[in-house]
């Protein structure tokens, strides 16, 4: 399934994406158990089938299965979809996970990227933590602040957690990731240069963290997950371009890393870290690209904001 989080009459959904439709997921299971005579059904199905990403993460085994119940439901029903269908152009599809419990970043874990930067290999994933409130979803705007210096776009293949789950071994990390997505690390890479300690403060400003468009489940990705193009664009030209197979540390390496020390979440979301990547500037569109999972576009825009601080750290002299 493409699992996305779509905004309808000013309220947030949970659908899935089907031949350039967005199915909404709890009104066709509400439907489904209706047509079936069931008691009570859009309370049956707000219980396994939950309209919020998050409430259908921690739902795990029974939601899935709800899903793929409505979505046959969908498929038996022709065309007489409404209230459950609606053009995959007409809709706002948000982030697919408005705020994610945790972001766990992983840095230079591309080979050919770490060759060119120069920096050692390091025996153990590279991780942090970015600000929750930092995402966006497809097609909302980067605002970037005036006046602190260069940003950055990475871009980044991550998967979404489904399970709470503590000290995975790396053999099974497969069986706690609900799914796969893109995310963009936007970085403020002036204030990260100049000083490491400013790295939460240049990665977590609002809108540094563009997510979607939407969840791919294991089942509709590539077989291979380590032979996957990966490409980033500026104003529709490709200014960088890679393959997964660059990776340094997969997803189960990192799974397996950060849950022996933190308890991971379903929704968290976990990144592999960026090739190549480039700075942006307002009037900007960009765009990252991965095989299997499509194409994450976003304006660039400006910010006004006080420079008082820059200037105390000495930027955008």
């Amino acid at each position: 399934m493409k699992l996305v989080t779509f905004e309808l009459c000013g309220r947030s959904r949970i659908g899935a994406v089907v031949d350039e439709r967005v199915i909404d997921l709890n009104a066709a299971y509400a439907a489904r158990l209706a047509a079936t005579g069931t008691v009570e059904a859009a309370k049956r199905a707000d219980a396994a089938l939950p309209p919020d990403m998050m409430g259908f993460l921690w739902g795990g085994k029974e939601s899935r299965e709800a899903a793929v119940a409505a979505l046959r439901f969908v498929a038996s029903q022709g065309d007489d979809l409404l209230g459950m269908a609606y053009p995959l152009e007409r809709v706002r599809l948000r982030a697919p996970i408005l705020r994610p419990p945790k972001i766990v970043c992983t840095g230079t874990n591309y080979e050919d990227y770490r060759q060119v930067i120069g920096l050692p290999k390091s025996p153990v994933p590279l991780i942090f933590l970015k600000a929750p409130s930092c995402v966006v979803g497809p097609g909302d705007p980067v605002q970037i602040p005036e006046g602190y210096g260069e940003v950055y776009h990475e871009y980044e293949f991550s998967c979404v957690i489904g399970a709470r789950c503590k000290a995975v071994p790396k053999e099974r990390a497969n069986e706690v990731i609900a799914g796969y997505t893109i995310f963009n690390d936007i970085t403020a890479r002036s204030l990260e240069a100049k000083s490491r300690e400013f790295q939460p403060w240049g990665k977590s400003m609002d809108t540094f963290g563009p997510m979607g468009p939407w969840i791919v489940t294991p089942d509709e990705m590539p077989r291979d997950l380590y032979n996957l193009r990966i490409l980033r664009r500026r104003n529709g030209k490709i200014a960088a371009e890679s393959n997964t197979s660059n990776m340094i540390f997969r997803f189960d390496d990192i799974v397996a890393f950060v849950s022996t020390f933190w308890t991971l979440e379903p929704g968290d979301l976990i990144t592999t870290a960026s090739p190549m990547a480039g700075v942006i500037g307002p009037g900007d569109t960009i765009e990252a690209e991965i095989e299997g999972l499509g194409v994450l576009r976003n304006p660039v825009e400006s910010l006004q904001v006080d420079r008082l601080y820059a200037a105390r750290v000495e930027l955008g002299k």
